[in-house]
Order: structure tokens, then sequence, then C-alpha cells
């Protein structure tokens, strides 16, 4: 019991860690974007949540808030199910993986732009891990959950490539079609979903080995 209570409290530390540095970087990088651009407010939202970075620090944000506040509801329960932590997971790791490895170069961010994109980026998705790896529920997960994870990516594919349509902006230049045209920006965009399916997958492959030697232990005491 004692063992549990400070596995629960550690746990807790982390997600009020990632509660608190999500509370400090969303609303900082949208002052920044509205600070700097001639959009109006409802502007600056769109093009705020048109960033698949953003959207998914919000998830983790919120995510993350209702398992550290939201009592005994639903809500809660179905938070803190270990296909939801995962999926959060996959999603989060994907920003990260995304960013470090194709865009950073890119880029070249200085003072609270990179102070904002290192937590997005970098810090957030490490943490997560952390929390998903040493504090989440050991429970089964199927590899079918990968087909109701990937809702998600392809919803925001499909709205990015709409929105693009009408507005001319893209928020990744992988799926620039002003750039790279249609053929090319939907085979990146699989090329996207193929890497959610890859990593959902491993992810999902860990839990099942953690769930087989969590039940091997407690058949041999």
């Amino acid at each position: 019991m004692e063992k549990e209570n400070t596995t629960k409290i550690g746990g807790e530390i982390l997600l009020g860690i990632i509660f608190a540095l999500e509370l400090y970087a969303l609303p900082m990088q949208f002052y920044l974007l509205i600070n700097e651009s001639e959009f109006s407010f409802f502007g600056a939202a769109i093009r705020f949540f048109s960033f698949f970075t953003i959207l998914t620090n919000t998830l983790v944000a919120f995510a993350s808030a209702v398992i550290l506040f939201g009592g005994k509801f639903k809500l809660t329960y179905f938070f803190n199910k270990t296909a939801t932590i995962t999926a959060i997971t996959v999603y989060i790791l994907i920003v990260g993986i995304v960013f470090n490895f194709f865009l950073r170069k890119i880029v070249n961010l200085q003072g609270l732009h990179l102070i904002v994109s290192e937590i997005f980026h970098s810090i957030v998705p490490v943490l997560f891990l952390f929390f998903w790896f040493f504090y989440a529920k050991v429970e089964r997960l199927s590899f079918t959950l990968i087909g109701v994870w990937l809702i998600y990516p392809i919803v925001y594919i499909i709205y990015t490539l709409l929105h693009g349509i009408f507005t001319d902006f893209y928020p990744y230049p992988f799926i620039d079609v002003t750039k790279l045209g249609f053929p090319t920006a939907i085979e990146n965009g699989l090329l996207v979903l193929l890497a959610f399916v890859i990593l959902s997958s491993v992810l999902i492959a860990v839990v099942k080995i953690r769930t087989r030697v969590r039940r091997l232990h407690f058949k041999l005491l």
C-alpha cells in the first residue's frame, strides 16, 4: 500500500510539472502569435489551433489537469485508462520526433520562441513518455486500438489540406500543397500516418510485454 501511494504521488508530481509547463507555454505562444502579427483575436485563434503541436500539447495539458483535479468523474476514469494515456503518448512523441528530426534544422528560433518550442517539442514529450512508462496502469491493450487512435491525425490532415485550399496556409512544409503539389503532400501525410502506426505498435507491444511479465510475477508469488 505504501509503495502504491508513493507511486501515485510520483505520478502526480510529474503530471503537475507537465501541466505547469503547458500552462506557461500555451498562453505564451498565443501571446507571441497575436503580438507579432496583424491577426484579430479570432484569426489568431484559428491559426494557433491549426498546428498539430498546439492541439496535442493542449490535449496533454487537458489530460494532465483532468487526472490531477478531476476527482471521480467519468472523464477522469477515461484519461486514466492505459489506452488513453498510451494514445496521447504516441501523439506527443510524434510532435517531438517530427520537429527534432525534420523541422529543427529549418527554423531559427530565439528568445521566448525558443523556450516555448523546447517545452512543446522536447521537454513535454520526454516527461509524458516517462509518465506513461513509470506511472500508467499496466493493462491489456490490443493492436486494434491503432485504428481508433488514427482518427485524430487523419482528421487533422484532412482539415489542414481543406483549410489550406481556402487560405493557402499550411502549418508544416511537408504538407504545403502550394510548394509540393497535392500528390506529394498527400504522400507525406500518409508517411506521417505510417509513423503513427509504427510508434503505436511499439508502445502497445511494450505494454503487452509488461502485462505478461506482471502476470508471470503474480504466478510465481
